[in-house]
């Protein structure tokens, strides 16, 4: 389920931080567009002050400026209606990154430089963290099935490590909701979980709740953070925007809280906070989660459209936190276990961790006690629970 890939990201050229020029093209004004080249994303752009995606459902607004983006609902009458809060382009939303010990909120740090590209396909906010680690987050749109309109925004988080040395990087997506704040239930998940107040759900809890759905009774949003190609979340918590931003990295929420303080009533906000991990040289990691759109009513298509996939690419997850080595005996092997001829890559060093392999088992588990058994998912990860022990065992 983890995966890195070896890639030459050190050979880009100085025309531009992040890309090389690769050709030119003249518009009917007569001047010439420079498109640049990703060698690691194998993409050509264009550099952009800002950028949007759109369909006839949804758009998606990046911006260079602060950092951030925005996704809105667009209804067949009115105005477009946001998902996050709009001042200042959309800046009380964030993405937050732990590089070893220092956090970066990469919209507003002055030690991060920042652009916006677009590409055939999609667009990137990207940043880079003194020359150090480049943190690439991409939009595209995509459909839940071909006969829709584009309906769901898939977001790729990609972090390169462009130093000689390694890092540990851990990385926080901060959401200011605005959409459900008009309703004493601000948020519901597909286990129809109702958040009217702070709230936190843990790894085990997203396997049973799977999305978490804002909604003002006629438009809907709807995170989807569990499900083939979705990468494992840590936590998922909820709070006062406030709150979120004066608390330190670790803190908590406080479970039963209002989301009304003296500067904003009902001002509630969604954090989302991956495994930490860590990059060695030239190294890339993946984080990949979905946020789909419905209006007038319509039926929100996200995870049936992740449910659905069959041969979606799967992105490079992060590894679990790296814990001491503990002298315990293995657990044992699920007597549900299936088996199943499969590829797995080569066994990491963090994956023979006992923490490690029990988080697999509960995770086999989980699936196979589901109520929509996915069949594919539970092979892989039963050949790479094979491949573990079969490495603990020539040692």
């Amino acid at each position: 389920m983890k995966k890195f890939f070896v890639l030459l990201c050190m050979l880009f050229s100085f025309s531009s931080l992040f890309g090389d020029e690769v050709s030119e093209s003249s518009e009917p004004s007569g001047k010439k567009t420079k498109y640049m080249h990703d060698g690691v994303l194998d993409i050509d752009y264009l550099l952009k002050s800002s950028c949007a995606l759109s369909s006839r459902v949804l758009h998606v607004d990046l911006h260079k400026k602060t950092g951030t983006f925005n996704v809105y609902a667009k209804p067949e009458e009115g105005f477009e209606i946001p998902l996050l809060a709009t001042p200042d382009l959309s800046s009380s939303s964030a993405f937050l990154l732990k590089l070893d010990e220092r956090v970066y909120d990469l919209g507003k740090s002055k030690q991060v430089a920042r652009e916006v590209r677009a590409y055939d396909g999609g667009a990137q906010i990207v940043y880079l963290l003194e020359d150090q680690v480049r943190f690439i987050a991409d939009f595209s749109l995509v459909a839940a099935k071909s006969a829709y309109d584009s309906d769901i925004v898939r977001v790729r988080l990609h972090a390169i490590n462009l130093g000689i040395l390694s890092h540990s990087l851990d990385v926080k997506a901060l959401f200011d909701t605005v959409c459900g704040e008009s309703s004493s239930i601000h948020f519901t998940t597909e286990n129809h979980s109702k958040i009217r107040y702070e709230q936190q759900f843990s790894w085990a809890d997203m396997q049973r709740e799977r999305t978490v759905v804002s909604s003002n009774g006629t438009t809907s949003f709807q995170f989807v953070f569990d499900g083939v190609g979705v990468t494992p979340v840590e936590a998922v918590s909820f709070a006062n925007i406030d709150e979120f931003y004066k608390n330190d990295w670790n803190s908590g929420v406080r479970k039963g809280r209002s989301f009304s303080n003296i500067r904003g009533y009902d001002d509630s906000a969604i954090m989302v906070d991956w495994n930490e991990f860590v990059l060695e040289p030239d190294e890339r990691a993946e984080i990949t989660f979905f946020i789909a759109v419905s209006v007038n009513d319509a039926p929100l298509r996200g995870l049936s459209y992740v449910d659905g996939l069959i041969e979606l690419e799967e992105p490079v997850a992060p590894p679990p936190k790296k814990v001491e080595q503990k002298e315990e005996p293995l657990p044992p092997a699920s007597d549900k276990r299936t088996d199943v001829e499969f590829v797995v890559p080569p066994i990491k060093d963090y994956q023979l961790d006992p923490e490690y392999i029990q988080n697999l088992i509960d995770r086999i588990d989980a699936l196979q006690s589901s109520k929509t058994v996915d069949k594919k998912e539970i092979q892989r990860l039963n050949a790479e629970l094979d491949a573990i022990l079969e490495k603990l065992r020539q040692r």
